[in-house]
């Protein structure tokens, strides 16, 4: 091999170094072009400061495989939704074509003197000002700077806290036994299921309907979650899993399903049409509230 030939692969080797630079960072947004300086990697916290209320504080963590998720600390402890907090998380990488040193300004003018919202990711605040009229880009300011963003992320700040509840009924564990009403479903010491009813016979479930059932509970998603407001109790549900029991309350099937956490201070608001899969058509839950409509109240859409 000559000089020639091996000089032109060096710089081919160069050449092809530079391109894989380039395509890993073609769609990274420099710092001083994004709201924070922060790295999506390096967030593991948020706080959204709530005047005169709770705040709501999430935290990351790891899973045994090495997953990040994101739990509610405050005001409810429990899992949250993942896609949301995520919709929070890329307010930090937002990209900015302009910023203006916020000590210069007088924050009044833009409502940030005392600010419509504010969140912070790890020790970095970002304040929401108002809309500007004339093109409806809102004022946001972090550190020292003030931009003018199409952000569409102050309505889920602005939020009650209930929004970034994970819609999933239970955490993705085994379950060892179901209480319904009148039905109880649970994993023997030979690892086999069985079902006892009081109104039907003792083997009141069919192996195939027991799985449906379990699977049913595993799969179970509310379209919505909300503070917990006190209602007529219609029934509890207890789920044991393999390291802890969930209490559900019965709280209304018409024309929602709500599956009450007295203990969180949150309920699961479901399409009725669930109440068939969770609960079964031979479960006393179904027969009782179809008797007694008056028991059942309708459900508030939004928190008190």
């Amino acid at each position: 091999m000559n000089s020639r030939t091996l000089t032109n692969i060096i710089l081919l080797l160069v050449l092809l170094v530079f391109i894989g630079l380039y395509t890993n960072n073609k769609n990274e947004i420099p710092e001083s072009h994004r709201l924070t300086t922060l790295s999506l990697n390096e967030i593991n916290k948020i706080i959204i400061p709530r005047d005169g209320k709770p705040d709501v504080v999430m935290q990351k963590q790891t899973d045994l495989n090495g997953e990040a998720i994101w739990y509610m600390v405050k005001p409810y402890s429990i899992k949250a939704h993942q896609f949301r907090v995520n919709t929070l998380l890329q307010l930090s990488q937002f990209p900015i074509d302009e910023s203006f040193d916020s000590s210069t300004l007088n924050l009044q003018h833009y409502a940030l003197d005392n600010p419509r919202a504010r969140i912070i990711f790890n020790n970095t605040e970002i304040s929401f000002g108002k809309t500007n009229p004339l093109n409806n880009k809102r004022y946001l300011k972090t550190d020292n700077k003030l931009v003018l963003i199409s952000d569409d992320t102050y309505p889920l700040v602005s939020s009650q806290p209930a929004t970034f509840v994970d819609l999933m009924l239970l955490p993705e564990k085994n379950i060892r036994a179901i209480a319904l009403a009148d039905l109880i479903i649970a994993k023997t010491e030979d690892s086999h299921w069985k079902s006892s009813s009081k109104e039907l016979s003792s083997n009141a479930l069919t192996a195939d309907q027991i799985q449906t059932v379990l699977q049913n509970w595993r799969r179970a998603q509310a379209f919505a979650v909300h503070k917990h407001m006190p209602r007529k109790n219609l029934g509890m549900i207890n789920i044991t899993l393999e390291d802890s029991v969930i209490e559900f309350e019965l709280s209304d099937d018409d024309p929602w399903l709500i599956l009450a956490r007295p203990d969180l201070g949150i309920e699961y608001h479901l399409d009725s049409s669930q109440k068939e899969k969770l609960f079964g058509p031979f479960n006393s839950l179904n027969k009782s509230s179809q008797s007694n409509p008056s028991q059942s109240e309708s459900s508030g859409m939004t928190d008190a």
